[in-house]
């Protein structure tokens, strides 16, 4: 009788489950108005309805859930599990459009070192090379990949597709080494269950690639406490890659001194001295990379910092986004509810290994940082606390199930109804522009950007976008007519569009014949004769690339001629 009764039971709560996921879903969906995500509000992507497609999805994918979760998923190779399924899933994201305009700034400063080498990178990254408020370690990486395979967005895609898996994988990592193979395993999966990080992998931004390098310090270094030889050099390195990623993981990496107390703890009544040596090590070696860096860039870091404390901090109460936005729409919800019910186990087991996990999501939540993107870096530790617990309540739910149809849910509604709505935004008018250039008999692109309607961002910043995409060289000639700055620029969340400049790069050599023109506005309706040097009988093929949307500010459109 046993068999049978664990067979209902297993259905029982297959079936019950799934009934609350979409429930949730449905919940999601009725609420949606209080959704206030900047880039993929519920409110937006389903301002038409529910779409049968998205609904279907949904129910295909608790199916394949159920199926899997019926063998004894991944087997022997947890890793190559996770690793691969991550991979495949990003894949069907590459087609994106570059949604983030502060993609420019990377590219630009990624287009400096294939052009001028590495050497010239390290020494006018902050001046010559503007930066912002970036750090260079992505910047550089992307530069290196140009200088070696030439300029291609499918580069960005793969290199970001490879950091979110490998994240995927430190997860999993981190789990077992914290606690045991299964609560690595739930945790890597629970990190496919966040539908917004499948909107950011393909995308030319450092968020994914941060977040990969943090979890790769915080794995490391716990495995140097416990394990010691070339973990201790792995760990420094990591640590100072994931310093110079971007400056929200100088908080993050706080949690290193709380691994390093907590492992003390644990085992202070063994080996406490080796494990003290150890830890000093790292953070001595780490700390002395880092240290050179800052001492060649210190007034460019002083002026960043001085620049993210007086406008970007008091600008997150601007533009910040609800805790009910990010941690139930764009997150799971199972998640975001099994990462709540972790924190009442940890405390009835008075598990103290626990702080280690917990201690990054704290700080987002007492220090209210509400902006999901600044928020990439803490998901594997919250999905590390959701495997916690449900690892903690297995025996009312099937644990296999829950983790494989959050991530199936989460992909199928990624899919199905965040990229269809990002692919009809006006960001797709960049990618489709190039493509249609690069399909002409052309040796380079002129860009034209006139002075723009309506002063919420300057059009210059575009060109880089479309130089991502694009298979030829592209010439750009400031006109000598400033833009009219905006009158919020101090409060804009665009503000670093009007200190952009386009590199000198830009000015071209002259010698190409066949030329296309690309002229970026953010209105078709406008006579744009004059802006083509009095030359139109040249360009008797005009096509205009025109898709609008209601929902962001500013609107990309773009007009070519050859």
């Amino acid at each position: 009788m046993r068999p049978v009764n664990y067979r209902t039971r297993y259905v029982l709560q297959t079936l019950f489950f799934a009934v609350f996921v979409l429930f949730l879903y449905y919940l999601l969906y009725r609420l949606r108005a209080l959704d206030d995500s900047r880039l993929a509000s519920w409110q937006d992507v389903f301002s038409e309805g529910f779409s049968l497609r998205t609904a279907l999805s949904l129910l295909i994918g608790l199916g394949v859930a159920f199926f899997i979760s019926r063998f004894s998923f991944p087997g022997r190779r947890p890793v190559l599990f996770l690793f691969s399924v991550s991979f495949v899933m990003s894949v069907c994201f590459w087609n994106e459009p570059e949604l983030i305009v502060d993609a420019s700034r990377y590219f630009t400063q990624a287009k400096h070192l294939e052009l001028y080498g590495i050497t010239y990178f390290l020494r006018e990254w902050g001046a010559g090379i503007k930066a912002w408020t970036d750090l260079p370690a992505v910047p550089f990486l992307y530069g290196i990949m140009f200088s070696i395979f030439g300029e291609h967005r499918i580069l960005i895609a793969l290199f970001n597709t490879l950091m979110f898996s490998s994240a995927v994988v430190l997860t999993y990592l981190t789990g077992k080494e914290l606690w045991s193979d299964q609560a690595g395993l739930y945790g890597g999966i629970f990190l496919l269950g966040i539908p917004y990080l499948y909107t950011q992998v393909p995308l030319m931004l450092v968020d994914v690639a941060a977040m990969s390098f943090f979890m790769l310090a915080v794995y490391t270094f716990i495995r140097a406490l416990r394990k010691g030889g070339m973990m201790i050099a792995g760990a420094g390195l990591s640590i100072f890659l994931s310093f110079f990623t971007k400056y929200s993981a100088w908080l993050m990496l706080t949690l290193l001194v709380v691994i390093f107390i907590e492992e003390l703890l644990a085992n202070r009544r063994k080996e406490l001295d080796r494990f003290a040596l150890r830890g000093m090590i790292v953070f001595f070696a780490s700390f002395f990379l880092i240290s050179l860096v800052i001492a060649f860039n210190h007034d460019v870091m002083m002026k960043q910092i001085h620049l993210l404390l007086t406008f970007q901090r008091p600008g997150l109460r601007r533009w910040g986004e609800s805790f009910l936005a990010i941690y139930f729409f764009q997150v799971h919800p199972v998640i975001t509810l099994l990462a709540a019910a972790s924190v009442a186990v940890a405390f009835r087991k008075k598990d103290y290994t626990y702080a280690i996990i917990a201690w990054v999501v704290l700080l987002a939540l007492v220090l209210q940082i509400r902006r999901i993107r600044y928020l990439i870096m803490i998901f594997p530790m919250l999905c590390l606390m959701a495997s916690y617990g449900l690892l903690h309540i297995s025996r009312a739910l099937n644990p296999g199930f829950v983790a494989l149809s959050t991530a199936a849910c989460s992909f199928a509604l990624a899919y199905t109804a965040f990229l269809p709505f990002q692919q009809s935004t006006s960001a797709e008018n960049i990618r489709d522009a190039a493509g249609y250039l690069n399909s002409l008999d052309i040796s380079a692109v002129e860009v034209i950007t006139p002075i723009p309607g309506t002063c919420v961002m300057n059009p210059s910043v575009s060109v880089p976008l479309l130089d991502l995409f694009l298979r030829v060289p592209v010439r750009y000639r400031y006109s000598g007519t400033e833009y009219p700055i905006p009158g919020d620029l101090d409060t804009s969340p665009l503000r670093f569009t009007w200190t952009y400049r386009n590199p000198p790069y830009y000015a071209g050599d002259g010698k190409a014949e066949k030329i296309g023109i690309a002229v970026i506005t953010d209105s078709t309706e406008r006579d744009l004769g004059h802006l083509l040097h009095d030359e139109t009988e040249k360009f008797a093929q005009i096509r205009t690339f025109a898709v609008r949307d209601d929902v962001y500010q500013h609107q990309t459109l773009v007009t070519v001629y050859h």
